[in-house]
């Protein structure tokens, strides 16, 4: 899962209740930024970028969920 921490479109309580009810098999991104698009063209945190490529490309889930940092736009 991957979520804005300010996404006003899909607040952070509900993906963290997604996130309960996944349980050990999911893991939850969150980018320390505001709007809706948390992945590539619409958002620019290179974190959760690397995170969710890295994931896409190996099936690998992270050892556990990742907070990223704010990044200038």
């Amino acid at each position: 899962m991957v979520q804005n921490l300010r996404d006003p479109g899909t607040p952070l309580v509900g993906a963290r209740e997604l996130r309960k009810a996944f349980g050990h098999r999911a893991r939850m991104v969150t980018a320390d930024q505001g709007g809706h698009g948390a992945y590539l063209l619409l958002a620019r945190n290179r974190c959760a970028n690397d995170t969710v490529t890295a994931f896409l490309a190996t099936g690998e889930r992270p050892q556990r969920d990742i907070a990223c940092p704010a990044e200038p736009r």
